[in-house]
C-alpha cells in the first residue's frame, strides 16, 4: 500500500489535467488555467484502472518479478474479516489529533497499512491485515513542521506539508521533543512515532529520528520481537544501550545479543550474556560427549581370541566400537547452527551462505557438511567436520564447468581447528580468513593466456555488475543510467581514477569494511582540505585516519548502505576525540574551519549520488572498490591488517631488530594482539610499525612501502570466450 501510494502522484496525478505541483516556467508550481478538468466520475474510472494495473501488472524492483498483489497473496500473515465501519477513521485527519491506526498480529512489525477510502454508511466487509491496538499521536506544532521540512530540504526533497513524509516526520519529531523535554510520553506514543516513520516515511528522511526513538524505548525496556519490521529491526536499532535487562530486568548498560547466530536478538547486560555463554559451551560440551564413540567411554572387555582365530577376526569388532553414531536431525540442524557462527565474518563480507548445505556421513569421519560459498564471481568451497571439529577452506574447482566465468578466491586450503570454545573458534575462522583476504574485496586479474577480446569483456562485465543496481533501483534502462553517469563530471572523474585506475583489478563486490575505507579515503583524506593541513607527525594521521575509519565503519550496513548523515554528525561532533582524548579539530587549529567544510561538502556531494542516481548497492561497491586501491593498503581495518604486521613483526625479529617498548620482555604476540586496535598503543610503537627505527635502505620494512601490504590477486580464465564447447 505504501508503494502504491508514494507512487500514485509521479506515475499517476502527475499526468492528469490541472495537476497543481507541476513546476512551470518563470512560474511557481500551479495549473493552467485553459485546461479543462476532468469530471469525478472519469477521474474515479481512470484511478481505479491505474490501481487495477499497479496490483495485477505492474512489477515493481523490490518485488523482484512479482506484482503486489502476488506479494500480498504469498504473504503468510493471517487475515481475518472486519467491519468497514472499523476502517474509517484511519483515513482521516482530525483537527487536533491524529488518528494513526496499526495493528498487529502473528507477525508484529510489518506495518503494512489496509487504509482503504471507506463512507461511513458503508456496511459492506473489507478485509485487511491489522496488527495493534489504537494510539493517538498529537498534530505536531508548526516548529516540528519546520524541523521536519529543514531535514527533508537537507535530504535535497520537496520540503513542504504535503511532501511524501514529512508531515508525519512533524509528528514523530513533536513526539521526540516532548519526550526529550520531560512531558511524559507514554511508551505506547513513542512506538507509535517509531511505526509511524517506518511505515510512511521514506527510510533516509526518517532514519535519524527512528534511530533515536529506539535508542530510548530501548531504555524503557521496549524492544521488538523477532519477527518484528520483517525481522529487519536490527539495522537501525542501537546495538548497545542503557535500560533494563531482559533477563535479570535490572536497569544496566545493555548490548544487542544472540546467543546463536539466527536466534532472536536480546538487549541484555554483560552478567546475563556471560551467563548465557556459559550455558551454550556446557551445553556444547554435553553435545560433544554425547557425540564421542560409545566404545571410548564405555570400553566393552574384549574376549581373548581362541589359538585358531585369525587377526583379522577382530576387525568388525572393532570398527563396530569405533563407529560414529548417525546424526539425528536436531544434531544436523546443530551443526548446521554451528557452522553458520564461524561463518559470521564470511557473510559479513559478502558471502551468500547458502540456504541449503551438502551432507555426508561416515562411520569412521563422522558427519560433513559443505558448499561453495560465493561473493559475484568468486568462490571458495567449505567443508565442516563437527565430529573431528574441523573447518576446511578450499580453492573452488569448477570440474563440471558449470560456472565457466567464476574465479577461485583461494589458491590453497586451509585447516582451521574449531573443537575449542565457541568465541574462540569465531575467532580462529575470522582470523584464517582475513590472513586470506576473504574479508577484503577480491583483486582480480585477466589471465595472461585469455584472448585480447577477454580484457574488453572483463571490463564490460564489471561496469554491468558496477550499475545494474543502480538502473534497477532508478528504473531506467542500464544505457540510460550510464549516459546519465558520465555527464557528471565529478562522478565521471572518480571512475576513471579510482575505479578505472587505482582499482581496475578489484571486484565490483559490497565489502562493508572496505567501503568503510573507501568513505575514509575518498571524503577525507583525499579530495578535502585534510592534506592542506597535514599534521606534524605520521603517526598523528595514522592516528586520525583510524578513528575517521572506525566512525565510517558504525554507520555502513550491506542492506541500508552509508548513513552519509550520521557520518557527517560523527565528524564534526566538536567531542569527537582520539583515543587518548584529545579533540580532532584541535589537532589541525585554524585549518579546521577548511577541513570541515571540504569534508562536509565531499559527503554531501555522495549523499546527493547514492540517494538521486546510484541508489546505495551500487554506492557501497564504489566505496568498496575505493576502499581496495594502493592508497588503504597498508590502513587498519582491513581483513588482512593482522597478517600483514604479524609480517612486519617476523622480519624484525628474524632480521635482529629490537620490538619497541616494552615488547622486547613480553615478545611479539603481545605486540601482535595489541595491534588489533593501534590507536591505542604508544607513538613509539605505531611509529616502530609503519618505519622501524634501526633498519638501512634495505629493510626490513614496516608498513611503508611494504611488498606484504599487497593482497593477493586471482586469475579471471574466460576459456569459453576461445573454447567452442565451454
Amino acid at each position: 500500500m505504501e508503494g502504491l501510494n508514494r507512487a500514485v502522484e509521479s506515475m499517476f496525478l502527475a499526468s492528469l489535467p490541472g495537476y497543481a505541483r507541476q513546476p512551470r516556467p518563470g512560474k511557481y508550481p500551479s495549473w493552467p488555467k485553459d485546461e479543462v478538468l476532468l469530471s469525478f466520475e472519469d477521474f474515479t474510472a481512470r484511478l481505479l484502472d491505474w490501481t487495477r494495473w499497479w496490483n495485477t501488472e505492474h512489477q515493481p524492483v523490490p518485488l523482484r518479478g512479482r506484482t503486489p498483489l502476488e506479494a500480498w497473496q504469498a504473504d503468510p500473515t493471517p487475515l481475518r474479516d472486519m467491519p468497514a465501519t472499523d476502517l474509517w477513521t484511519f483515513t482521516l485527519e482530525d483537527a487536533s489529533r491524529w488518528c494513526l491506526r496499526q495493528w498487529r498480529d502473528a507477525q508484529p512489525g510489518r506495518a503494512r497499512r489496509t487504509a482503504c477510502a471507506v463512507e461511513r454508511s458503508s456496511t459492506r466487509v473489507v478485509r485487511g491485515r491489522y496488527y495493534a491496538p489504537h494510539v493517538t499521536i498529537p498534530v505536531p506544532s508548526p516548529a516540528d513542521v519546520d524541523a521536519a521540512k529543514a531535514l527533508a530540504s537537507r535530504e535535497g526533497r520537496p520540503a513542504n506539508e504535503h511532501s511524501t513524509g514529512v508531515t508525519e516526520l512533524a509528528a514523530a519529531l513533536g513526539v521526540l521533543r516532548r519526550t526529550e523535554a520531560g512531558q511524559g510520553v507514554t511508551d505506547a506514543e513513542l512506538l507509535a512515532a517509531h511505526d509511524l516513520l517506518y511505515a510512511q516515511v521514506p527510510r533516509h528522511l526518517g532514519d535519524s529520528s527512528m534511530r533515536r526513538l529506539a535508542e530510548i524505548l530501548v531504555g524503557r525496556g521496549v524492544v521488538p520481537k523477532p519477527g518484528d519490521y520483517e525481522g529487519q529491526w536490527w539495522l537501525w536499532w542501537p546495538k548497545n544501550g542503557y535500560g533494563p535487562c531482559r533477563d535479570c530486568r535490572k536497569p544496566r548498560s545493555l548490548t544487542r545479543y544472540s546467543g546463536r547466530l539466527g536466534h532472536e536478538y536480546r538487549y541484555l547486560c554483560a552478567r546475563c550474556r556471560s551467563t548465557e555463554r556459559q550455558q551454550i559451551a556446557e551445553q556444547a560440551d554435553r553435545l560433544r560427549e554425547m557425540l564421542a564413540p560409545q566404545a571410548t567411554l564405555h570400553p566393552a572387555p574384549v574376549p581373548a581370541p581362541a589359538a585358531s582365530s585369525h587377526l583379522t577376526d577382530a576387525a568388525p569388532a572393532d570398527s563396530a566400537a569405533t563407529a560414529v553414531p548417525r546424526p539425528s536431525d536436531r544434531d544436523w540442524e546443530t551443526y548446521v547452527t554451528r557452522l553458520e557462527e564461524l561463518l559470521g565474518a564470511l557473510a559479513w563480507a559478502g558471502f551468500d551462505l547458502p540456504q541449503e548445505w551438502d551432507s555426508d556421513f561416515d562411520e569412521q569421519e563422522g558427519a560433513l557438511l559443505f558448499a561453495t560459498l560465493w561473493r559475484g564471481d568468486g568462490a571458495a568451497d567449505v567443508a565442516y567436520h563437527p565430529h573431528q571439529g574441523l573447518l576446511v577452506l578450499q580453492p573452488f574447482d569448477d570440474v563440471t564447468g558449470e560456472w565457466p566465468e567464476s574465479y577461485s578466491l583461494l589458491e590453497d586450503s586451509i585447516e582451521i581447528p574449531v573443537a575449542i570454545c565457541e568465541e574462540q573458534a569465531v575467532a580462529a575462522v575470522e582470523a584464517a580468513a582475513g590472513d586470506a583476504g576473504l574479508l577484503d574485496a577480491a583483486h582480480v586479474r585477466v589471465a595472461d593466456t585469455a584472448p585480447p577480446e577477454a580484457v574488453q569483456e572483463f571490463a564490460l562485465r564489471r561496469v554491468r555488475r558496477i550499475f545494474q543496481p543502480a538502473a534497477d533501483y532508478r528504473e531506467l534502462p542500464l544505457a540510460a543510467l550510464l549516459r546519465e553517469v558520465t555527464e557528471n563530471e565529478w562522478l565521471s572523474a572518480y571512475l576513471d581514477w579510482v575505479v578505472g585506475m587505482a582499482g581496475r583489478d578489484v571486484a565490483p563486490d559490497i565489502v562493508p569494511d572496505a567501503a568503510a575505507l573507501g568513505v575514509a579515503a575518498w571524503c577525507w583524506r583525499n579530495n578535502t582540505a585534510v592534506e592542506d593541513h597535514h599534521l606534524d607527525t605520521d603517526v598523528l594521521m595514522a592516528r586520525v585516519n583510524i578513528a575517521v575509519t572506525r566512525i565510517t565503519q558504525q554507520h555502513i550496513c550491506p542492506v541500508e548502505g552509508i548513513d552519509w548523515d550520521s557520518i557527517k554528525d560523527a565528524l564534526m561532533n566538536p567531542q569527537w576525540a582520539l583515543a587518548d582524548g584529545t579533540p580532532v579539530h584541535s589537532l589541525f587549529g585554524p585549518g579546521w574551519t577548511e577541513v570541515a567544510a571540504t569534508v562536509i561538502a565531499e559527503l554531501d556531494r555522495w549523499r546527493r549520488l547514492d540517494h538521486e542516481v546510484l541508489g546505495p548497492e551500487a554506492t557501497l561497491i564504489l566505496m568498496s572498490i575505493g576502499g581496495s586501491t594502493s592508497y588503504t593498503d597498508s590502513w587498519w581495518g582491513q581483513g588482512r591488517w593482522r597478517s600483514i604486521c604479524r609480517r612486519i613483526i617476523d622480519d624484525a625479529t628474524a632480521a635482529g631488530l629490537s620490538l619497541p617498548p616494552p615488547y622486547g620482555q613480553s615478545g611479539p604476540d603481545v605486540l601482535l594482539a595489541d595491534l588489533d586496535a593501534p590507536d591505542q598503543v604508544p607513538d613509539t610503537v605505531l611509529d616502530w610499525l609503519i618505519d622501524p627505527p634501526e633498519a638501512d635502505h634495505e629493510g626490513p620494512r614496516g608498513l611503508r612501502m611494504n611488498g606484504v601490504t599487497r593482497p593477493p590477486q586471482h586469475c579471471w580464465d574466460p576459456y569459453w570466450l576461445t573454447d567452442p564447447n565451454p
